[in-house]
């Protein structure tokens, strides 16, 4: 039973969808018992990403207004400028926002009984992060002898095929827990 009551208020907080709640009832009720999936994507990455894409779309609207009442002679040439600088940046915004939406996030929880909870995501595009480790390589001493950039390739191909990477640590129920998911 209160199995059930944590699943019903994942789904309630929003760190499961209703059909991973559902398909983990659905265990429970069968015997077997549901992998505890972490959060791919926190309901925070859900609202940067549109944020940063309508922004964006509404610069670009705006600034091909402005660019527009400039041509029609309805303001002065003066604004042709802002209003290119505004469509230019809502041409990013809505590139940034579209990126965010298909990107990998990593994604961080920790835990603690008697103190405060983190959670912390940002994306992470793990080819570059290869490519600068790679360059770093010969300066840090720490990672000549290590194949850190091979691990973060092949945890990228992982990522491509589907498979998250999850990490959990859990000292028990009076210490922390610690929740790394990279998906």
């Amino acid at each position: 039973m209160e199995e059930r009551l944590r699943i019903l208020e994942l789904i309630e907080a929003g760190e499961i969808s209703v059909e991973e709640g559902a398909r983990r009832l659905e265990a429970l009720a069968e015997g077997v018992e549901a992998p505890d999936t972490p959060l791919a994507r926190p309901a925070v990455v859900r609202h940067l990403w549109q944020a940063v894409f309508w922004t964006g779309a509404g610069l670009v609207v705006g600034g091909g207004l402005l660019v527009q009442a400039v041509y029609t002679q309805a303001v002065s040439a003066g604004w042709l400028t802002w209003g290119w600088v505004l469509f230019a940046l809502g041409v990013l915004g809505v590139a940034l926002g579209w990126w965010l939406r298909r990107a990998r996030w990593l994604s961080l929880r920790v835990r603690q009984p008697d103190g405060p909870n983190i959670s912390f995501a940002l994306p992470l595009p793990l080819g570059p992060v290869a490519w600068v480790l790679r360059i770093a390589r010969p300066s840090v001493p720490q990672l000549r002898e290590m194949g850190v950039d091979e691990l973060i390739l092949a945890m990228r191909e992982e990522v491509r095929d589907g498979r998250p990477v999850v990490v959990e640590v859990d000292e028990g129920e009076s210490g922390d827990q610690v929740q790394i998911y990279f998906g």
